[in-house]
């Protein structure tokens, strides 16, 4: 076998190596891109997942501390019309002193 023969020979198996090499780079890449895709997906998912949560929790709250405050304005209300009641005679002879004595 002449050098040029070993020469061709050597390039040829070259390229074959080569080709095998990119072939297997573009799977793993591929891999690669797959695998991140999904992971990308699951961390996602979870962070919807926590949000939705963290907005269920904050409704929650929101509508404990909406009860808290009814309950406090109507126990306000009730103490004012109690005290309304009570002084609702004093009021009308207060006002009619004062409308008989112009």
């Amino acid at each position: 076998m002449s050098i040029f023969q070993s020469v061709q020979k050597a390039e040829s198996k070259a390229e074959t190596i080569k080709n095998e090499a990119i072939e297997k780079v573009n799977r793993l890449l591929e891999k690669v891109r797959v695998d991140g895709e999904k992971q990308a997906k699951l961390i996602i998912d979870g962070a919807y997942k926590k949000e939705k949560k963290i907005n269920e929790e904050t409704s929650d709250k929101i509508e404990n501390k909406k009860q808290e405050i009814f309950a406090a304005y109507s126990k306000e209300e009730e103490r004012f019309c109690k005290i309304a009641k009570q002084n609702f005679s004093k009021t009308v002879n207060y006002i009619v002193e004062k409308v008989f004595s112009l």
